[in-house]
């Protein structure tokens, strides 16, 4: 017999306020945005980096930018919990991040990329990922510059995810492997 399951009220999941958000210890974790054109893409970006107290969202090319009410729609808040900077070229964003200590990797499939199950982060290091554009992917330059590629395997049709879908899968598998 199934036991019965009442939902919870907003108010009993102890969420912290976005105050606290800024304050507490985050996933040593940045996503980077390549040329991101959808802002519900963006949104919900920003969602799952606050679900998972993500660093920080780096928005980079014609990536659009808070405030705009399509950002807001997917992100509900979250565009103003989790920190967010931008760049005009990717490329800089790379640069800035290696220098001040990130491992990079873009989400991409290519030559010798490495599935998501076999990807072990160092607990002792930090990460950026850089997710593409929703056509193209990330660009080949930035590829060039990453530590290496992570890929989600996929075993349908399609050879690709919504940027947002793969932001969320990314990110729960930092959290997983890194702090939970």
């Amino acid at each position: 017999m199934l036991k019965a399951m009442r939902k919870l009220k907003i108010t009993e999941l102890n969420r912290i306020s976005t105050e606290e958000f800024k304050t507490v210890e985050k996933l040593p974790l940045i996503v980077v945005l390549d040329h991101v054109r959808s802002l519900y893409n963006v949104g919900s970006v920003f969602r799952s980096s606050d679900a998972f107290r993500v660093a920080s969202v780096y928005l980079c090319g014609i990536t659009a930018t808070p405030p705009q009410v399509e950002i807001h729609k997917t992100a509900l808040g979250a565009e103003d919990s989790v920190n967010w900077v931008y760049y005009e070229r990717t490329q800089d964003a790379v640069e800035h991040l290696k220098a001040e200590g990130y491992e990079v990797w873009a989400v991409e499939q290519v030559e010798g990329s490495i599935m998501l199950q076999d990807f072990q982060p160092d607990k002792a290091k930090k990460y950026a990922i850089i997710l593409g554009n929703e056509v193209k992917g990330v660009q080949q330059e930035v590829v060039d510059q990453c530590d290496g590629c992570i890929e989600i395997p996929q075993f349908g049709t399609k050879h690709s995810l919504n940027v947002s879908v793969t932001a969320g899968i990314l990110v729960w598998e930092f959290a997983r492997k890194m702090k939970l």
